[in-house]
């Protein structure tokens, strides 16, 4: 494969609860900013995230069991960057239809590079399925590190082997969101009466959360723009980048010196 025409970018590490929805519709946020060319296939039968948020951006293909990779391979390869939200505790299952079809033989056909997000959970499941993902793909896709403090603690994962396997893959830190903001947009979404995305939500927010939001979204858009490489087929088809502010170190006084 000479040149990459396609990002195809997921997760299937066997634990929920990790802010994986949350960090792809930052992502899609990001391509929108950006002007890149981008889509996305929600196969989560249970929660249909991405398809509550952008349901004319997200196709629905659910998945349940090996077989139902098919229509999301005959897909895959038709935007610069897609997004594949699956299942939590489908690692297993994903790993054996990437086997059964020959995922990488059609990735090298349709010019795809797939990329996984790994987060950085001390939970045995997320260590586990992620060590089991890495092993069995390899160097077939590249790998980005996502922490979440606000969700999970990464002690364990920095000091496993997983950790050192992936030391050269880029680290996302994904920003902390307060429990009034999340509930104020969680308020909001069952005044519309449907699934309202953060961009959403924003204007129905008071000031301070609207704020919060907008920081927290251009924290990672910085890290995105930064590491675009590992997010876009070709790092140049960014279009509009992030307006970043300086932020002021937090100043250590010395009380005797006052």
């Amino acid at each position: 494969m000479s040149k990459i025409k396609t990002r195809l970018i997921t997760s299937f590490q066997s634990t929920g609860r990790m802010g994986r929805s949350t960090f792809q519709q930052a992502l899609i946020s990001w391509c929108a900013h950006a002007g890149v060319d981008f889509s996305a296939i929600d196969t989560d039968s249970e929660h249909k995230t991405l398809s509550g948020w952008y349901p004319d951006i997200a196709t629905f293909h659910p998945y349940r069991r090996e077989d139902d990779l098919l229509p999301c391979l005959n897909q895959a390869g038709g935007s610069a960057v897609e997004l594949i939200d699956f299942p939590a505790q489908a690692t297993n299952s994903v790993l054996t239809a990437f086997n059964h079809f020959n995922a990488f033989q059609i990735f090298h056909d349709k010019a795809i590079r797939l990329t996984v997000l790994i987060f950085a959970s001390d939970e045995r499941a997320a260590l586990t399925s992620g060590a089991q993902i890495v092993s069995t793909l390899d160097n077939q896709a590249d790998y980005i590190v996502v922490t979440n403090p606000a969700r999970f603690t990464s002690q364990v994962y920095f000091a496993s082997k997983l950790a050192e396997r992936l030391k050269e893959a880029p680290v996302f830190d994904m920003p902390r969101i307060t429990g009034a903001t999340i509930e104020a947009i969680d308020s909001a979404s069952k005044k519309a009466r449907k699934a309202l995305t953060f961009r959403d939500a924003e204007p129905l927010l008071e000031i301070g959360s609207k704020y919060e939001l907008e920081h927290w979204r251009n924290r990672l858009f910085a890290q995105f723009e930064d590491h675009a490489s590992a997010l876009l087929p070709d790092q140049d088809l960014v279009i509009n980048k992030v307006v970043r502010t300086a932020e002021k170190p937090l100043v250590t006084v010395d009380p005797f010196a006052i």
